[in-house]
């Protein structure tokens, strides 16, 4: 049943003929014992419901599947502290390893572990993240080259840890945030204080819509806003729509993630290609790597960065054929 070489054609159809009249399935927790493996990977995201991280894990877990592991899924709810009860639970089941998106309350539990989204500041640590500054920069440049506009606004997830939360990761919303800075400033165009929103953890639709009102209702409205998440979008959006504002011909709107059905939204949301099941499957590639050798690989890790791609549609202005 393990796939052994030496097993003759005619013994292994008898032994599955057998397999299949008890209806027989291998216990795991003994062979775990005998192996010193679970062949169990423990799989930390901070809310499956979002689809960038439902296919980051999708595809991390396609992969794994594949090379004879199951993944232990938990939820944390971007919670530092539900993070750390979980992979306590995940310790208590001998996972192998652990591939995770970190809410800041991640601790060592003693498994080779490999980050993705969010990159860790700490070594030891493999991680595979996205071209946060450079995506960010992109939209940018397309709202200033394709569209001329001048007065940009941004509305971003947390660019800080929250109270009592180690920083124990580079957050990603200071990679978009600071990518937004970088790339205003080479445009050349002022950035009014006003002009920029952050979120806190939760990342809401509500909230994005909250601090869209208090951006369109300015004496000096922006002609533009880039969402640094999908759900950020979608909020702006709303308030738009709430205000009577028509998106893009009173404001342009663009989004760092690719919402569901981009296409589909009226108007359909330009955005970037995030790639999220090519990042799930890298970062499950590496945690694969690192139990072939022990951990070694991961001793000294590098970051990769997985690219994006503009996907140019009609809320920024444009009208693609």
């Amino acid at each position: 049943m393990s796939g052994a070489p030496n097993v003759s054609p005619a013994a292994r159809k008898r032994v599955w003929a057998a397999v299949e009249r008890l209806g027989f399935e291998p216990n795991r927790l003994a062979r775990s014992l005998r192996s010193g493996s679970t062949m169990g990977i423990g799989i930390v995201v901070p809310d499956v419901a979002i689809g960038f991280f439902a296919r980051a894990l999708k595809g991390a877990q396609e992969l794994l599947e594949a090379s004879g592991y199951h993944a232990l899924v938990a939820n944390t709810d971007r919670d530092a502290a539900r993070e750390t009860e979980a992979l306590r639970t995940l310790r208590a089941h001998q996972v192998d390893g652990l591939i995770l998106a970190t809410s800041g309350g991640y601790q060592d539990i003693g498994v080779p572990a490999v980050f993705f989204d969010d990159v860790p500041s700490a070594p030891g640590a493999g991680a595979v993240a996205l071209c946060n500054a450079e995506g960010v920069a992109t939209l940018v440049e397309h709202l200033v080259n394709a569209h001329g506009l001048s007065r940009l606004a941004y509305v971003g997830p947390p660019a800080t840890p929250s109270r009592g939360v180690a920083p124990f990761t580079h957050r990603v919303g200071r990679e978009r945030l600071d990518g937004f800075r970088a790339a205003v400033g080479r445009a050349g165009l002022a950035l009014p204080p006003e002009y920029v929103r952050t979120s806190d953890p939760a990342c809401t639709a509500e909230e994005a819509a909250a601090a869209a009102r208090e951006l369109l209702a300015l004496p000096e409205r922006p002609q533009g806003i880039i969402a640094g998440a999908d759900t950020l979008a979608m909020g702006v959006l709303d308030a738009a729509r709430g205000m009577g504002l028509d998106v893009p011909g009173d404001v342009a709107l663009v989004s760092f993630d690719e919402p569901a059905y981009a296409h589909l939204i009226d108007p359909p949301m330009t955005s970037l290609d995030r790639h999220d099941g090519q990042l799930g499957r890298r970062a499950a590639e590496m945690l694969l790597a690192a139990l072939a050798d022990g951990g070694a690989s991961l001793d000294e890790p590098d970051v990769e960065r997985v690219p994006l791609e503009l996907r140019v549609r009609r809320s920024c202005g444009c009208t693609p054929s």
